[in-house]
Parts: C-alpha cells; sequence; structure tokens
C-alpha cells in the first residue's frame, strides 16, 4: 500500500507553528488538520466536539506527574443528549486512531497532539518541531490575541507546561527535546519570519526525496 507524506509540527504557544502549517498547506496542497481533527474525532466517536475542545492536549494527570496518575472519569454528552463517561486515555486512543487512518488515506499536516509518536511508523513521516524566544512568543500572542504583557506571559508559560505533561505523559519522551523531531527549528532567530522556517522544512523535505 501506497505510503503518504505526513508532516508533524510540534509548536511552543506563540511560536508560529500553525503559520508555518497553513504555509505549508498552501505550497504544497495538503491539508491541514488542527481544529479539525477534532471535528474529526467527533465524528468517530458520536460525541460532542466541545468535550474534545476542552480537553485537548490539558491532561491533568501529566500536570501533577506520577504521583498522581489515577484514572480520572469525566461525563460527556453524545448526540442523543444521553450522559456517557470516557477516561482521558480512552479519548486518547480515539484520536490516535482517527490520526492513522487520515495517514492512511492522504498526504496532510497534522499540529500539535503527539501526531510525531502516534505515526512514528510511517515512512514518510517528518517531524517538525517550532520554538522561538520567550519575548518573541509574547510579542505574538500580545498582538494576535489583545493581551497584556503580563497575561501574554502567563498564557504562554501556562500552555508549554500542558502541552508538554500532555505530550511527556502520552509518549514517554520529552517534549520539545530535539531528539524527538527530524527537525527542531527556532523561528526567533530567522526574524520571526515563518517563509524562512518553510524554506528550510522545504529543503530538508527535498533532501529526503520526499517532494
Amino acid at each position: 500500500m501506497e505510503s503518504h507524506l505526513i508532516i508533524s509540527i510540534g509548536r511552543q504557544i506563540g511560536a508560529g507553528g500553525l503559520g508555518v502549517a497553513r504555509l505549508l498547506a498552501q505550497e504544497f496542497g495538503l491539508k491541514v488538520y488542527d481544529k479539525e481533527l477534532l471535528a474529526e474525532v467527533a465524528r468517530e466517536s458520536g460525541l460532542d466536539e466541545t468535550c474534545f475542545e476542552k480537553r485537548d492536549e490539558k491532561s491533568s494527570r501529566g500536570v501533577l506527574g506520577a504521583l498522581q496518575a489515577f484514572r480520572s472519569l469525566f461525563g460527556v454528552y453524545n448526540r442523543a443528549g444521553s450522559e456517557s463517561v470516557m477516561n482521558e486515555d480512552k479519548l486518547f486512543q480515539i484520536q490516535s486512531e482517527v490520526m492513522r487512518n487520515i495517514a492512511a488515506k492522504e498526504d496532510c499536516i497534522i499540529v500539535g497532539r503527539c501526531a510525531d509518536y502516534i505515526l512514528r511508523d510511517e515512512p514518510r513521516l517528518v517531524t517538525v518541531f517550532i520554538c522561538a524566544s520567550l519575548d518573541t512568543r509574547v510579542k505574538r500572542i500580545m498582538e494576535g490575541e489583545k493581551m497584556s504583557e503580563e497575561d501574554a506571559r502567563r498564557y504562554v508559560e501556562q500552555g508549554d507546561r500542558k502541552r508538554a505533561a500532555y505530550y511527556n505523559y502520552y509518549t514517554f519522551k520529552k517534549w520539545g527535546d530535539s531528539a524527538s523531531y527530524d527537525l527542531c527549528i527556532d523561528s526567533s532567530t530567522l526574524d520571526d519570519d515563518l517563509e524562512k522556517v518553510v524554506d528550510l522544512i522545504r529543503f530538508y523535505l527535498k533532501q529526503r526525496n520526499l517532494i
């Protein structure tokens, strides 16, 4: 069976990862799965999409660590309105299966959600992590979200902790560690120019004969 080009993009809060994904998608005609992935998960599972948005990349057990790694349950509602219960591990399993189905049928870009780990056996998987200096990220969030500097800094720091906890718990690796990715790119060293980040990724893809 033909394998597909899959680009997974991990990113720090405010580093421009989603922007890079969208630029790559435009250039290569690929679909980006970010918020769209949540909708796909909801359709596959028959659950209300809002429950995924609330829980996505925010594993409370990861934050608390192994000493508090109990099976926490939470209530969600299906389309019929009846109450059902799903633990976080089941949610992760459903999301992982949806990603595998997507990777089996099309070339695509998946942003976050441990895609680099879930799809690690895909022969044409390229894993990228986008980071940037804290000041650059705070500035981006201030401008994009219309926040004060204090609120933006808090948003960035808390968001990074949640993403790291989620990734570290489910992959048993370290979020943002260069050993976990094919490419780690600091967008702030490229004048925060996301086109230059795309240039680097394009060059890497060519070197691997993937495009």
